[in-house]
């Protein structure tokens, strides 16, 4: 696993002891290992959780967002370090904010905000990982992981950061911005990224070399 090997299997007993929660949750699944690149870490990838919808391929996901893995989102992710003139092999620390497995892909329930409910005991672990690196910048995947990270008030739609206009379609743009650190619970600066299958949707496509060279340009003036 990793340094915090001990601090997960503890919140893992935790989950467990919680009668409301813990029935949500796989336990015979291992958490998966987090990616850590050989050199130093310059971005944070930072995905949901590691539930995937055909619960017979869950067994094989034994890295975050399986990018030990030749795929589609490994591919994403390497064109993204491209892009920001990073190494994947060495630059990133992938993890994801709710490390263990649902029994259904939590878009998939709808009782509870489940990905809100779980976080409450896995944030304080994340804040303890993300505190390895400070300053580096953080990407989230995906749209409902704003529900959990983004504080009220402010928008929790990727396409909010990303120049949304209700009229884009004939060109009306607003500002590329990133979810800033005193909006978010992480306290540190987000950009917030569609998840793979979202990522050819025409509006993100027609945006994403672009939001990369804004991202690319903040990341320096940090340096």
């Amino acid at each position: 696993m990793d340094t915090f090997e001990h601090e997960m299997e503890r919140i893992i007993k935790q989950i467990q002891a919680d009668n409301r929660l813990g029935t949500y949750m796989d336990f015979k699944l291992k958490i998966p290992d987090i990616i850590r690149g050989s050199g130093p870490i310059k971005l944070i990838i930072l995905g949901q959780d590691p539930t995937v919808k055909n619960p017979n391929s869950r067994s094989t996901i034994t890295h975050v967002l399986n990018l030990n893995k030749n795929g589609s989102l490994k591919n994403y992710i390497e064109y993204i370090c491209n892009r920001l003139q990073l190494k994947f092999s060495e630059n990133i620390y992938a993890t994801n904010l709710l490390k263990n497995f649902f029994n259904d892909p939590p878009t998939t329930i709808h009782k509870i905000d489940i990905i809100k409910e779980f976080s409450k005991y896995w944030l304080p672990l994340l804040q303890k990982e993300i505190n390895q690196y400070p300053n580096v910048p953080i990407i989230s995947l995906g749209e409902p992981l704003l529900s959990a990270l983004v504080l009220d008030g402010h928008s929790k739609k990727v396409r909010d950061y990303w120049g949304y206009h209700k009229d884009w379609k004939r060109g009306l743009n607003n500002p590329f911005r990133f979810i800033l650190p005193e909006h978010n619970v992480l306290n540190r600066a987000i950009f917030p990224f569609p998840h793979q299958p979202s990522r050819g949707k025409l509006f993100y496509k027609e945006r994403m070399e672009r939001y990369l060279v804004f991202l690319a340009r903040e990341c320096q003036e940090k340096d």
